[in-house]
């Protein structure tokens, strides 16, 4: 009897101890060790290669990176400049993304202005972006909206071009046997046509998300008189690497944190698929 209790003892432990890196799991993915593990490995080898090469005016360190950051958030400027490039990044987003979106779908579904007004929108996509940023503050000034408007056209084209083409992949026969059936437009439209390109969708607005805030650090580049963007030109024009990689920092924080977002949005949007992208039938037989 004692020897049953000790084996059940035993296995209960076994059971206890098999279950633990579940648990630890369940929290925390091997992907994200892995992910963490490498970001420690490469800024402790950034960190030793720069002291002892003595690289620091190129590569600056993470250390000196740190330190600036912590000065520019005492200073108080990193907030200001932070809610001016997300504004800037934000509005321009909503606006090129909103655009985009419809003129991709109404170009998408109506094909004879899709083939009337194709060759212009591309004409007008393939001249350097750069170039037109002094245009922008002629027309727009050197204020918030010019950054806005920058960012917005830039969205604008990502989202068009993969709604476009998204629209023009909906199946025709589907569109045909829908309208016997007795479908209207609207529902066509939202049963069918918005469904089949929502894919096509997301992936335009994850491309564009990183260009609106492309297009604010770019316009504070040119003419701004805060940002992040101006930052980053105004310690450049000092030679201060350190803060150059800081201000690079924040850019990537904000990218990942719009991406990361994106991401659980677009999850919950469309639900209805698969991770293959592939429409789940289940149920609804």
């Amino acid at each position: 009897m004692v020897i049953t209790d000790n084996n059940v003892a035993k296995s209960s432990t076994a059971g206890s101890v098999s279950q633990e890196p579940g648990a630890w799991t369940r929290y925390v993915s091997p992907d994200t060790l892995i992910q963490i593990g490498i970001t420690v490995f490469t800024l402790t080898l950034w960190e030793v290669t720069a002291r002892v090469f003595k690289t620091d005016f190129w590569t600056s360190n993470p250390s000196a990176i740190a330190l600036e950051l912590y000065r520019w958030g005492a200073s108080g400027l990193l907030a200001s400049d932070l809610k001016i490039t997300l504004m800037e990044a934000g509005l321009g987003f909503v606006i090129g993304s909103g655009v985009g979106g419809l003129v991709g779908f109404f170009l998408g579904w109506v094909r004879r202005m899709g083939n009337l007004f194709e060759p212009f929108i591309l004409s007008i996509y393939t001249i350097p972006k750069i170039a037109l940023a002094p245009l922008f503050v002629l027309w727009f000034g050197i204020g918030v909206f010019n950054k806005v408007m920058f960012a917005g056209m830039l969205v604008f084209f990502m989202v068009f071009f993969t709604t476009y083409q998204g629209v023009r992949q909906v199946d025709r026969d589907l569109v045909e046997n829908a309208q016997l059936m007795g479908a209207d437009r609207w529902a066509i439209w939202t049963k069918i046509a918005i469904p089949y390109a929502a894919v096509w969708v997301f992936t335009g607005i994850r491309i564009g998300l990183p260009y609106a805030l492309i297009g604010a650090i770019v316009g504070e580049f040119v003419a701004a008189e805060s940002g992040v963007g101006y930052r980053i030109k105004e310690a450049t024009s000092f030679f201060n690497t350190s803060a150059v990689f800081a201000g690079l920092l924040v850019l990537m924080a904000i990218s990942f944190a719009f991406l990361t977002t994106l991401k659980l949005i677009e999850k919950y949007v469309l639900r209805w698929q698969n991770a293959k992208g592939v429409i789940q039938t289940d149920g609804l037989a």
